[in-house]
């Protein structure tokens, strides 16, 4: 008797872990991308283009997702202190005339990915010193680059731009430019 009350009480519990898991995967779980940012040349027919600012990104699944956006960052450091500020954000628009790059918005499907070519100039969005760099997509949610990425991107940019990196007025920074 104790013995059929007991194989009852744990299918209880695996039809319940089981019915919980799918509420989660289906409801709950949304797909996630993996960004990476680096400064990159392309060469095709024996040329070489670029350089040229490589944004990428992956879905992880669990399903499809839309990148919709590119979206840059400048957080407040005053923000880390305790005051509250508000973050400086820009959007960046798809580089349409850019045959290497994917267009935007794109649909990717689990393992799939996008890879978007921005012309590295003077006054590109690297040039904001972005705290952050990412991809918004159809969920409404930012997938930002690693740091290090970021890190080795803004490098690369300063080196080769040769100039300090541009602050926004309330930094407490002047801004004297390149008189």
């Amino acid at each position: 008797m104790n013995i059929a009350i007991y194989i009852s009480f744990a299918a209880l519990l695996l039809s319940a872990l089981a019915l919980g898991w799918n509420i989660y995967r289906d409801v709950i779980l949304k797909p996630r991308l993996k960004v990476h940012i680096q400064i990159s040349d392309i060469y095709h027919g024996g040329k070489q283009h670029g350089p040229y600012i490589n944004i990428s990104a992956t879905n992880f699944g669990p399903g499809p997702i839309v990148c919709s956006s590119i979206n840059v960052a400048r957080k407040s450091i005053l923000r880390f202190l305790g005051i509250r500020r508000r973050n400086k954000y820009a959007f960046v628009v798809s580089p349409y005339d850019n045959p290497y790059s994917t267009p935007i918005p794109q649909k990717l499907e689990v393992g799939e990915n996008i890879t978007l070519f921005l012309l590295m100039v003077e006054d590109a969005l690297l040039s904001v010193d972005p705290t952050h760099v990412g991809i918004f997509d159809s969920f409404g949610r930012e997938h930002w680059a690693s740091r290090k990425s970021l890190k080795r991107a803004k490098k690369a940019y300063f080196e080769k731009f040769s100039k300090k990196p541009w602050r926004y007025p309330s930094d407490g920074v002047e801004d004297k430019g390149d008189k």
